[in-house]
């Protein structure tokens, strides 16, 4: 690791404070589900690392420089807090349905009017034929209240990705149900 280079103190940590805040700022626009305090305390760790590992003789800016290790350092921040969080964000069928019925104050959303029709079986039954990826983009849809931009980064897929797949997955749904209310069996 390179010393840290000439006029590289706490003068310039403080001068380029207001910038890691800008930069925070501008990434809590893109992804607005983001806490803006962490992405702060993160953006300084970024700083704090490029305060270390800059070397001047190398040519490039330490504004350059800073500016990748801090964009990174927040980046990197979001992408544990999307891990961590689908770690708690696995749905067994059976619990999803309980959820559901519980208080029976859902958000009114189509999955929820459904829940309170009479297809809650037929329901559970075409959930659990859904592959994994779709059940959860539903199961965080609806059941966390996350928009497409969020599931994405904790999916680490694109939006567009996580909007297609979503749709894949109500469609499924809806053949699947207006199948078996006819009764018949979907290939």
């Amino acid at each position: 690791m390179a010393e840290p280079g000439p006029g590289i103190d706490a003068e310039l940590a403080a001068l380029y404070g207001n910038w890691v805040k800008r930069m925070a700022l501008l990434l809590k626009a893109r992804m607005p589900w983001a806490e803006l305090d962490e992405l702060l305390q993160w953006g300084a760790v970024g700083m704090m690392e490029a305060m270390q590992r800059f070397d001047a003789t190398l040519g490039v800016s330490f504004q350059a420089f800073a500016s990748r290790r801090i964009k990174g350092a927040m980046i990197d921040g979001l992408r544990r807090e999307g891990s961590r969080r689908r770690g708690e964000t696995l749905f067994e069928t059976d619990e999803v349905d309980a959820a559901a019925l519980s208080g029976g104050d859902a958000p009114a959303d189509p999955l929820s009017l459904l829940l309170r029709a009479d297809n809650r079986n037929l329901l559970t039954a075409a959930l659990k034929t859904l592959p994994a990826l779709e059940y959860r983009v539903l199961a965080l849809h609806f059941f966390d209240d996350m928009n497409n931009r969020e599931i994405a980064a904790i999916l680490e897929i694109s939006e567009g990705y996580a909007s297609r797949i979503r749709k894949r997955a109500l469609e499924s749904l809806a053949i699947h149900i207006n199948a078996a209310q006819k009764g018949e069996t979907v290939p």
